[in-house]
């Protein structure tokens, strides 16, 4: 971390992400109904961080926008993806087992900084509804 008289100036970044877990069987459905190719995507068991197999199933939609972009145009960003898709995505998250949220990564090396996010940019997690999960991390 800078110390306080430091004229480094604070590091920041952000990161938006869908995710459905434990819908493996559906990995392949969710293309091709929205046309969506994921970031990333493994099912239960594959070899996962060192080694260890993935305990669940997992489909990624990353926001594209580089890290030190805001949460609200990361947020934006991916409801543009997925707006056209949204009664989908919807369906998805009411079926039993599945489950689809919204991941958030918030990192800086600033311990006494923090971040707003603009209502209308949580529209995502309004309309589909999905539990919205925030990762702060301080380096």
């Amino acid at each position: 971390m800078p110390d306080d008289a430091s004229n480094e100036p604070v590091r920041f970044g952000f990161s938006a992400t869908l995710r459905v877990l434990c819908a493996a069987d559906r990995h392949d459905e969710i293309e091709t109904v929205t046309g969506l190719t994921p970031t990333h995507q493994h099912e239960h068991g594959d070899p996962g961080l060192l080694g260890r197999p993935w305990p669940k199933d997992l489909w990624v939609l990353e926001s594209p926008l580089p890290r030190g972009a805001p949460l609200d145009k990361h947020l934006g960003g991916l409801w543009e993806r997925v707006q056209p898709h949204q009664a989908f995505f919807r369906e998805l998250a009411a079926e039993d087992g599945i489950d689809v949220d919204l991941f958030c990564g918030y990192r800086s090396d600033c311990a006494e900084c923090g971040f707003e996010v603009q209502p209308e940019a949580l529209e995502i997690v309004q309309a589909l509804p999905i539990p919205l999960e925030v990762s702060v991390v301080f380096e």
